[in-house]
């Protein structure tokens, strides 16, 4: 699908001014990757250099709300470390329920893979990534191949995936908050949840590094670690980090420069898409 522009009416926040030092990247927007509205991204990509990798990148909200506008401080901080971001919108409810946020994670990865090059960016090295209900988008598709496969991806075609405070081995349909959203997933509950997934992905999955603070009180850290286990017990990839002191929007907020001292989230993710981005280049 050709890159088409959608005009788009926010500019940046004082809010958002104080949590970017310096442009380190060139900012494409508003580019639409699926006909639906929200079904449109932002791209950021460093100035200097050809970028290490793509990171694709989805943001919490619950699966309710949120706005790729709000995390130019993520595209910059990776766009400063050399790495390209791709930050995309995706529906929500009660427009749609599951699986159709999933659906467009990977409509918006097949949008990346078949077209960011033309950006600048390197279709061979794509990392997902996502906070919270983003996380559970990116781990899906990374975990679950039903969700690449009608673009004739699979996970095997990722480099890496990092999850944030993802929610990863809770069960939607038995929590009030997400009952409605998860009622199309009733009659295969376990499918809808990633731990219960990797026993028969895991193997076929690129490499995961979990991400979690200790003080979320939104999403157990538990998540993680439970992720984690399932997939080195699977025969895949994984590794853990967890940070004291730190909550659930502390995870993401760590990346913006004056609020690195929360946690090294910025250099934990940069050094583990390193060594993917190395190792797909290689394939």
């Amino acid at each position: 699908m050709p890159a088409r522009a959608i005009p788009t009416g926010y500019s940046m926040s004082l809010a958002q001014r104080v949590l970017i030092r310096g442009s380190a990247f060139r900012l494409a927007r508003g580019i639409a990757y699926g006909p639906e509205p929200r079904q449109a991204l932002d791209i950021y990509t460093p100035k200097e250099g050809a970028p290490a990798a793509t990171v694709v990148f989805f943001y919490g909200g619950s699966w309710k709300s949120g706005d790729r506008g709000l995390y130019r401080f993520l595209g910059h901080a990776l766009a400063q470390r050399g790495y390209q971001a791709v930050i995309a919108d995706y529906r929500l409810f009660p427009d749609v329920r599951y699986p159709a946020f999933v659906e467009d994670a990977a409509l918006a990865v097949a949008w990346t893979k078949a077209n960011i090059e033309t950006h600048g960016g390197t279709a061979d090295r794509i990392v997902l990534m996502g906070h919270s209900a983003g996380a559970y988008n990116a781990v899906m598709l990374a975990i679950d191949p039903r969700w690449l496969a009608p673009h004739g991806l699979r996970p095997a075609d990722i480099a890496a995936a990092v999850s944030l405070a993802g929610p990863l081995s809770f069960n939607p349909l038995g929590t009030d908050s997400t009952r409605s959203i998860f009622a199309p997933a009733a009659a295969d509950a376990e499918g809808a949840r990633p731990v219960k997934l990797a026993a028969a992905g895991a193997e076929g999955a690129p490499p995961f590094l979990f991400l979690h603070g200790e003080a979320d009180r939104t999403v157990g850290a538990q998540n993680a670690t439970n992720m984690a286990r399932a997939v080195n017990e699977a025969g895949g990839r994984a590794a853990v980090k967890l940070y004291p002191r730190v909550g659930h929007l502390g995870l993401v907020t760590s990346f913006a420069w004056p609020l690195r001292w929360q946690a090294p989230c910025l250099d934990d993710v940069t050094l583990f898409m390193a060594s993917a981005a190395a190792a797909a280049g290689a394939r």
